[in-house]
């Protein structure tokens, strides 16, 4: 039997989209651009920034190791007005438009 299409679309309007997914990796490394960032800020050097924030990963946080490095390097070569932006919440904006 088919049915007829006006009653196929009052049925998708009862369906729910599913919700946008995120990018599972943009909160994650948005956190670790935030702790390079505050460690910049404190007069920590870029390998102490990358020691202590990988060590803060803890096992939850491994599969982001590989990151780190990269991270830190991009946030020490910012201009150092724009640490006074939110870096890490446009890292994750960024992130997510992708």
């Amino acid at each position: 039997m088919r049915m007829p299409p006006l009653a196929a679309l009052a049925l998708c309007a009862l369906v729910p989209l599913p919700a946008l997914a995120q990018n599972p990796i943009c909160a994650p490394t948005g956190e670790i651009v935030a702790a390079a960032v505050e460690a910049r800020k404190a007069g920590k050097r870029a390998g102490a920034a990358r020691s202590e924030i990988r060590r803060a990963l803890g096992s939850d946080g491994r599969a982001y190791a590989p990151a780190v490095q990269p991270l830190v390097d991009w946030v020490y070569e910012l201009p150092e007005a724009d640490l006074q932006k939110d870096v890490a919440g446009s890292w994750v904006a960024q992130c997510e438009a992708q």
